[in-house]
């Protein structure tokens, strides 16, 4: 005897447009997950550029703060130079003061004291009389 086929237990078989039409579909799918990750790539490399130049320009601007920093350092460094060299001169000048007040002190007192002694032995005379010169004019009208 022949066996008979059950329909029941064998799945139909499908027509032959239908394998094409899945491989069709899983090369799409291939092909568009490839497109994504091309897409990410780039994206990828695009945010890499922009962080670059992100980076560039965040140097820059500290570069140029540090530059305007420095040059107000120096500045600053100039006038603190320029005032102790001010102060050093204002304290030699200020001792060549004292220096100078303390010798005309001393002149003074050994004026005074020159003074003392010599009015102590000479007695001061009175001036005589102006006499009018024979060769000037007269002041008496």
């Amino acid at each position: 005897m022949v066996p008979a086929s059950n329909p029941a237990k064998s799945p139909p078989l499908l027509p032959e447009w239908t394998i094409w039409i899945q491989v069709g579909l899983t090369a799409l799918l291939a092909v568009l997950f490839l497109v994504i990750l091309d897409k990410g790539r780039q994206q990828g490399i695009k945010i890499q550029l922009l962080e670059q130049r992100l980076q560039g320009l965040e140097n820059s601007r500290a570069l140029d703060r540090t530059t305007a920093l420095e040059q107000q350092l120096r500045s600053a460094v100039e006038r603190l130079q320029r005032l102790e060299r001010n102060t050093s001169r204002i304290d030699s000048l200020s001792a060549e003061s004292k220096d100078l007040q303390k010798q005309l002190f001393q002149l003074r007192t050994e004026a005074l004291k020159q003074n003392s002694s010599n009015s102590e032995r000479m007695p001061l005379q009175p001036l005589p009389p102006l006499k009018p010169s024979p060769g000037l004019p007269s002041l008496n009208p």
